[in-house]
This record gives C-alpha cells, structure tokens and sequence, in this order.
C-alpha cells in the first residue's frame, strides 16, 4: 500500500511535494502552506501506511516562513497513536541542486502511522476537555460570530463586580500560535486550584481569537483581508472577531474594580525566549508603561528549568507590520486598561524543549504574575 498524507482535519496543514520510498527509510517532502497569508510557518499533516518503517520528513520552503531559512534548531512534534505529543530531533540542513536549503527530519521505526505538526496542536476539542477536567469552574459562552459564521468562545470564572478586579484573557489572534492556547490552559488550571485567586479575581478568556484560520490549518497572520491583531481601528473594528472582544472587554471594564488585559502571542520559529515587548512592532505604536515592570514580575514567576533567558524587548519596526492597531494598543489606550502582550516560544528557553506540561507551568506563572499586580503589589 502506498504511502497516505491528510490534512483533512482541523488544524490541518501542509502540501505533499515528493514521495521517494525507494529505500527503506521513505523520503516525504512537504511544504508549509500560506494559505491566505504572505507567509507560511503552521504544519499538521498525518501520515499512515508506513507499515513499521522509519521515515525521513523534509521542509521545503523554510525561507517562507516566518523567522527566516534557519530551522538547525527547531524540534516540531509528533505522535503515534496512543502514545501522546512529543518533540523530535533537530533537524539536518539539506542544500539543493537548485542552490536553495531545505531541513530534514528523521523519525524512528515503529507503527504505521504517524501525525506530525510544527508545535503542539491546539483546538476547541482540548478547551472543552480543560473545562470538562475542571468541573465547572469555568463556564463558556458566545460573545459573537467569526468572520466565517462560527460562534467564538469566550471562558469564564464569574460575572463582574465593583468589588474585584478582572482579568482580559486573549491568545491566538493569529491562528498558528498554539503556545498561547496551552499557556492560557495552564492558567485556567492553575486559577482553578487556588481559591483564594478564583474568588478574588474575576477570569475572562477568548483562548482562540482567529477560531476560522485556526480550524482552516491557516497561520494567520497578516491574513486576508486583515490581520486580527491589526483590526482594532482605527476608526473601528475591521474583523468581526476583534469587534466581539471589544465589546466583551468594555463590558468587563464597565462592572470590575480594575481590569488588567493581556494578549498571548508566540515569535518568530526559531526563538528559544519568551518575552513582554516594550511597545509594539509598528513605528507608531505607544511606549507600554506597564511592560518593563510586569515582564520582570513574570520572568521571576517562572520556575528556573523553563525561564526565559529574556524579560522584554524593544521592538525594531518590521516591514511585516501592516496598517492597524493592535489588541494590546487598544487595550491600552481607547479601554484605559492596564495591558500587555507576551510572546511565547514554539521551543522552549535555549536549554530546555518545553512540552506541554511546561507550557502548563508557564500559564500557572502568568496567573501568578497577574494576581501580584492586582491582589498584592500595584495600585489597587
């Protein structure tokens, strides 16, 4: 039986180019596809029929991706069934007759499938299966439609009051960062398991923002027509995503004590940091007053083995920016919140490969993070 590639499945991405089972090690080559974007980075591909056999996986086009040619030391995921998700070996660097690079991975023998994707996956399966773990401590509900017509997710401690502050949660404004989904899970089970954080603090999240592309297998960013995170305004929102957490987040700052936002976003492929911008990426996005302070209190939350090396940076404007406002600026400065973004690494901190459980930790460390700053330091 020949080999068989899918992709048809949500979250499913990445085009067959070549198949070479003259060896005994068959040679699969694939694309990261762009979709609707000017850039690729996502993958998620099944494989099946390898009938017990090693295999080697080539990326094709790494200098379409978003952080550049050089994946030496990127390590995706894999899994054979009913083992769960696990990172792989770096890779080897692959030069071309045509003078380009491409990067290979090779997997062991053993089964005859196998499901491989750039970080780990993350859909609305898994939030339900959260909250479900979590019996009821989170409840969700819609606050609106996707441009594609589905109903978008937001999940919920309690509703607001005048006595407690409350916390904006918002990850995957671009579809492919899955980091940010499996830190906000780890959040939500942290804050589930400390009452006296549950009962202070009032707990919003929208843990997928571009749910379409996200379902599509899109990266999405920069997408078209517009970029969620660039939709903002002004004058006003442009997808009709962002317009649904606006409303949501005017609605919790009209009831709470205070509300502190924060967007969770995952950089370039190759990146082994996690870190709070200064400001953003567009030349005339505003200094964040907050994100110096907050970075620190976050990198220090963090337990050793999975720290980031780095706090914050300062962004150099980037050609990649397109006209518009981001969730974090909007947050800032139109909500009158205090507000931050946070990227998060597909790979982990330059010594350590995260997985999930570390991706779960460092949700825990944000809840942390964010509970000093409202419940024991910061103004009240």
């Amino acid at each position: 039986m020949s080999i068989s590639w899918r992709t048809d499945f949500p979250g499913g991405n990445g085009l067959l180019l070549e198949v070479d089972e003259s060896a005994d090690r068959p040679v699969l080559r694939f694309a990261a596809e762009p979709r609707n974007c000017p850039q690729a980075l996502w993958f998620h591909f099944r494989v099946t029929a390898l009938a017990g056999r090693a295999a080697r996986i080539v990326l094709a086009n790494p200098e379409q991706t978003l952080g550049g040619v050089d994946w030496s030391a990127n390590r995706p995921v894999a899994r054979r069934q009913p083992r769960p998700w696990a990172r792989i070996g770096t890779p080897q660097r692959l030069q071309t007759p045509g003078g380009r690079v491409e990067w290979a991975w090779d997997l062991d023998a053993g089964g005859d499938a196998v499901e491989l994707a750039h970080c780990f996956p993350y859909q609305l399966a898994d939030l339900d299966a959260t909250l479900d773990e979590l019996g009821g401590a989170f409840q969700k509900t819609m606050i609106g439609l996707t441009l594609g017509s589905r109903p978008l997710p937001r999940v919920f401690s309690s509703l607001p009051d005048a006595g407690r502050p409350a916390v904006m949660l918002t990850a995957r404004h671009h579809a492919g960062e899955t980091p940010g989904s499996w830190v906000l899970d780890g959040l939500l089970r942290h804050v589930a398991a400390e009452k006296r954080l549950y009962e202070s603090i009032t707990w919003w999240a929208v843990p997928i923002v571009d749910l379409d592309d996200a379902i599509a297998g899109s990266y999405g960013k920069d997408p078209w027509p517009h970029d969620c995170n660039r939709a903002y305004g002004p004058p006003g929102p442009r997808r009709p995503e962002v317009g649904a957490v606006q409303r949501d987040a005017e609605r919790l700052k009209g009831a709470a004590k205070r509300v502190f936002f924060a967007d969770i976003h995952a950089p370039g492929h190759g990146e082994q940091a996690n870190y709070v911008p200064l400001r953003g990426w567009d030349p005339d996005s505003p200094a964040n007053p907050i994100a110096e302070e907050f970075a620190l209190a976050f990198q220090a939350a963090c337990p050793e083995d999975i720290r980031s090396p780095t706090s914050h940076v300062a962004p150099s404007p980037t050609a990649f920016i397109y006209a518009g406002m981001s969730s974090r600026t909007w947050a800032q400065t139109v909500l009158g919140a205090e507000a931050i973004s946070l990227e998060i690494s597909y790979q982990g901190n330059g010594t350590t490969y995260y997985g999930m459980d570390d991706y779960h930790r460092l949700g825990a460390a944000l809840a942390q993070a964010i509970s000093a700053r409202l419940l024991g330091s910061g103004k009240q």
